[in-house]
């Protein structure tokens, strides 16, 4: 039986976000501008971290995109709405566009990974109130959905079922009964010719009384004409060269073709195994690819940002929730450096700006992120801001919807700025196909 879907608008009802006076078609429009912006949200997922920072930061302006889209699609649905507002509702299309991310993450596993991933970095520095707990519930069943789709990527299953042989046994070659004509009239003249001399064209020249030399003759020219005869009989059934080439060569190709599925079989099946063995090599080691050094010869908050572009290569967009946590851990392997516990999220961001050795990270964010115009990820503002010097708290805050006064560990930043990657390149990239390997 399948399980009711949760409408994360009613919640909002209860809790007084939305006011529709009791109106029923009130809330239809409003459920309507949801499933029109969730529409949308799937034709350009990139807008799915902006619409989530958004709809997560109850500080969010009215002139921000996000709201004036959610804004535009309720005029859309209700062309009166401006008779019940005096104003744009920040707050009912701030739910309206939580709805319709739910909705799209629901329909797009690669909306449902940004969704995910954009929530956990901002849920923790906004403050919701009485929202939170509808927030965490959404987040909560989409997540649900990405772990389940990412261990299609990740588990290795006990068996592993490989396919069978597609292959055609080439038609037999069949060999039709032929009728033989022995020439009987050939066969005796050879026989009479040799039974004496007194035939003509005698194959034996001995007399009846000179046994022994004439049976021998006889003996030897009855061998010949019968033998002469067989010969000729055989030649007239003869079958033609049999060509083996075109069977074996269909035999060949088959084979080939089977052994390239069992190979592909085999890798899609120990693909979680090989990437978790490779990921706690990494662990131990230490060692950045991009910076082809280890990440104890950077300062520990640049070397957790370093650690987190490196293990966003390493693993696939869809990775379950631990794998952030897994990142945590690695970042408190590094040696402690008298750096600060935590650093401001300005300090921070004024770091990766500067660093030399955050240069991988500046110029993969630049790719990746599009120039922020409203909300949107922390890694937009480092793509795309050329200076330190440019950067202040108002900006900071209205990007990313969380006040640049806070404070994160070297932990907490690697995890911040991992999850912002695997968002934007959940979104940017076409929808990456499913794993053939079955978990167990």
């Amino acid at each position: 039986m399948t399980e009711p879907v949760e409408e994360y608008l009613l919640q909002f009802l209860d809790l007084g976000v939305i006011d529709v006076g009791g109106v029923d078609d009130k809330l239809n429009k409003i459920r309507d501008s949801s499933r029109g912006l969730a529409g949308e949200l799937v034709k350009s997922p990139a807008k799915t971290a902006l619409f989530t920072t958004a709809a997560a930061d109850p500080e969010t302006p009215a002139v921000d995109e996000s709201i004036a889209a959610g804004m535009a699609m309720l005029k859309k649905q209700w062309t009166t709405v401006s008779n019940t507002f005096s104003s744009t509702p920040v707050a009912v299309i701030r739910a309206i566009l939580l709805e319709a991310l739910v909705h799209a993450s629901r329909k797009n596993e690669t909306i449902a990974v940004a969704f995910v991933n954009t929530a956990r970095n901002v849920l923790p520095h906004v403050q919701l109130g009485d929202e939170r707990e509808v927030w965490l519930g959404a987040v909560k069943e989409i997540e649900g959905k990405v772990d389940e789709r990412a261990e299609q990527e990740w588990t290795t299953p006990e068996r592993i079922e490989t396919p069978s042989m597609d292959f055609q046994a080439p038609e037999p070659v069949v060999s039709k009964a032929q009728s033989v004509e022995v020439d009987g009239a050939t066969l005796g003249t050879e026989i009479t010719r040799s039974a004496g001399p007194w035939f003509a064209n005698s194959r034996n020249q001995f007399q009846a009384n000179q046994f022994q030399q004439w049976a021998q003759a006889f003996s030897t020219g009855i061998s010949e004409a019968v033998a002469a005869c067989i010969e000729n009989a055989v030649q007239q059934v003869a079958q033609e060269p049999v060509d083996l080439a075109p069977p074996l060569g269909t035999l060949s190709k088959a084979v080939t073709a089977y052994v390239e599925k069992l190979f592909v079989s085999f890798g899609d099946a120990t693909a979680g195994l090989q990437r978790r063995t490779n990921l706690l090599w990494w662990k131990e080691a230490l060692y950045s690819q991009s910076l082809r050094a280890s990440y104890r010869s950077l300062p520990v908050f640049e070397a957790a940002a370093l650690m987190a572009l490196d293990l966003h290569e390493q693993v696939p967009t869809f990775s379950p929730a631990s794998v952030a946590a897994f990142l945590e851990e690695a970042i408190l392997e590094l040696p402690d450096d008298e750096a600060p516990d935590k650093m401001s999220l300005l300090e921070l961001l004024a770091l990766s700006l500067g660093s030399v050795g955050l240069a991988p990270l500046k110029s993969a964010s630049s790719k990746l992120f599009a120039e922020p115009v409203g909300h949107g990820p922390l890694l937009a503002i480092v793509g795309h801001t050329s200076d330190s010097s440019r950067l202040n708290a108002e900006s900071i805050g209205r990007v990313s919807g969380i006040a640049a006064d806070v404070h994160l560990s070297a932990p907490e930043w690697g995890a911040v700025l991992f999850r912002e990657l695997q968002a934007a390149r959940a979104t940017s990239a076409p929808t990456p196909k499913r794993s053939r390997g079955k978990s167990a």
